[in-house]
């Protein structure tokens, strides 16, 4: 019997529940990646210094917070590579995506509410991206 490769791993930091369990549902039984989950970027804080990650989907309606979050990551301070791709995801209004995204470093947004089929398809891009 061949098993097959691990899943890329990717931390999901999301604060409502139930759309956090349908993301990391959805994603496990497609086999696209593997998620460990964060209800707010400070319990994410101490995750990302421990452990690399594949890539980052992260909720940015806490502005302040992710900003933070990012310059950080950006900067080296976690286990991850500085350059480790990021997915957005905010219910705020969001006029100019491509200013957003140079601004806070991200490789792709999603406004919220969203279909799930376009948070999979990013996520699958990323995905891709691995080595």
């Amino acid at each position: 019997m061949t098993r097959s490769p691990p899943l890329p791993l990717l931390l999901l930091v999301e604060p409502q529940f139930v759309l956090r369990r349908t993301i990391v549902s959805v994603a496990r039984d497609l086999g696209l990646v593997d998620f460990q989950e964060a209800t707010s970027v400070a319990r994410a804080l101490p995750v990302l210094a421990a452990q690399p990650f594949f890539g980052l989907v992260l909720d940015c309606d806490d502005a302040a917070a992710s900003t933070d979050l990012l310059a950080r990551l950006r900067s080296g301070a976690f286990a991850c590579p500085a350059d480790v791709p990021v997915l957005a995801m905010s219910s705020l209004p969001d006029p100019d995506r491509d200013a957003w995204r140079a601004a806070i470093g991200v490789t792709g947004t999603l406004r919220k509410p969203f279909k799930i089929g376009a948070l999979l398809e990013s996520v699958q891009a990323m995905a891709g991206r691995r080595p």
